[in-house]
């Protein structure tokens, strides 16, 4: 489900704090937090300029269209001249370093294409040892490539090869027709890396992530080729996209009920009921998913997250890529809309030969925790657990990156390949 925030509403990044209601009723300003990795001053310059641009709070509809234009267009103006100093076309990833900031030896570190279907896509690899276990996520969206949350992955680089692959049509690899854009071959797209990574780095098998979508072509694709995975592990699972905008529609307006918040009630029935679809599904959906995002039901445990913030420091985007992502984002997504609006896990996949581990944010409304549980009830595999991250909505593995890293090396053991 799409969830970026456009690169054209940067001013997101004018302020430090942001409000944040979430679902258990208490209100209040919160610090935003940083993203935690190294910004180049470029960087720190657009952040810098931006929190200095200050318009004074004006009464009525007019003066907020004001300020909100301005700063859109202070941040794309920033943003545009930051892209002719730093260049616009280069691309890396940082070396593994050990704590001194020296290289390590045997790490790796690479942003490189591989060949999927016929097409030309971008991988990103990391982990302090190149025999480390494999592990290869699956992003979400679809279209909503995840490789600028490259900053989460720190603790998992120290005990596994972390692969994050942006999937045709998304973020590295947009330049693909939409015509190529199905389920199906992203799920075959799916298979062929796997059996790509396994081959080149001499390993048998490799745990799975897939994230909100790629939750929902990762179990196809264990599935489809079992013996290639240890493991699946799902974030966010995606059962029925209709049915999950569905259920998450009636719970907030079930908790303006109880909050008897009327101004969220009004945004709600100004919005209708889904699906979102047509001339104005993507504004509707963009409205949907703010009012998740505003209640603490996307976010929860980090109401200072900011992909805009992501995507700026993100070395692995050239500035042609980043300010390009919502668009193929928004092609990705309307190109898959009819398989999305189709989509019935319990149909696809009631079975798989390996295990399945649901991490599931215990605030999460994009993806409905009922409705992923009950499709979890039902199927049928080797072993099954299902783990609530209390902190978390709809992403426990940013949110929580110290459980999820915990839970991964617990898989690992329980499949029997953790290092003697």
């Amino acid at each position: 489900m799409t969830i970026w925030i456009s690169i054209a509403t940067a001013r997101t990044l004018s302020s430090s704090t942001m409000k944040q209601k979430p679902l258990n009723g208490k209100t209040g300003w919160t610090q935003a937090r940083g993203s935690g990795v190294s910004i180049s001053p470029y960087h720190l310059k657009i952040h810098k300029v931006l929190n200095d641009v200050s318009v004074k709070p004006g009464e009525g509809k007019m003066q907020k269209t004001i300020e909100t234009r301005y700063r859109s267009f202070a941040a794309c103006c920033l943003l545009a001249f930051v892209c002719l100093l730093s260049g616009c076309a280069s691309t890396s990833t940082k070396p593994i370093v050990d704590i001194d900031g020296k290289h390590v030896a045997g790490s790796v570190a690479t942003l490189e294409q591989v060949t999927l279907g016929g097409v030309k896509q971008w991988i990103l690899i990391r982990g302090r040892n190149a025999s480390s276990p494999l592990v290869l996520k699956l992003h979400g969206g679809p279209g909503q490539a995840e490789m600028a949350t490259v900053q989460f992955n720190n603790l998992l680089e120290q005990d596994f090869l972390i692969v994050e692959w942006d999937q045709r049509g998304a973020g590295k690899s947009a330049d693909v027709p939409a015509a190529g854009l199905t389920m199906e071959q992203i799920v075959s797209d799916t298979i062929e890396l796997s059996q790509y990574l396994l081959k080149r780095f001499n390993q048998d098998r490799l745990t799975l992530v897939g994230h909100s979508w790629g939750s929902a072509v990762g179990l196809q694709a264990v599935d489809h080729a079992p013996r290639l995975y240890r493991a699946f592990v799902s974030t966010g699972q995606m059962t029925s996209f209709s049915n999950a905008t569905s259920a998450g529609y009636q719970a907030l307006l079930e908790h303006a009920g109880r909050s008897s918040d009327k101004a969220l009630e009004a945004e709600i029935n100004a919005l209708g009921e889904p699906p979102y679809v047509g001339p104005e599904g993507k504004s509707k959906r963009a409205k949907y998913v703010g009012l998740l995002e505003k209640y603490g039901s996307l976010w929860h445990a980090e109401p200072g997250f900011n992909p805009v913030r992501w995507m700026i420091a993100a070395e692995e985007y050239s500035w042609p890529e980043k300010l390009s992502f919502n668009r193929a984002a928004e092609t990705s997504f309307e190109a898959l809309l009819p398989d999305l609006l189709k989509l019935d896990m319990a149909r696809l996949v009631p079975r798989v030969e390996v295990p399945v581990y649901f991490a599931v944010g215990r605030h999460d409304l994009l993806a409905s925790p009922s409705l992923a549980f009950a499709y979890f009830s039902r199927l049928t595999a080797p072993k099954k657990e299902w783990i609530w991250f209390e902190k978390s909505a709809h992403f426990p593995q940013w949110e929580e990156p110290g459980e999820f890293h915990g839970l991964l090396m617990r898989v690992l053991r329980e499949s029997g390949s953790a290092p003697g």
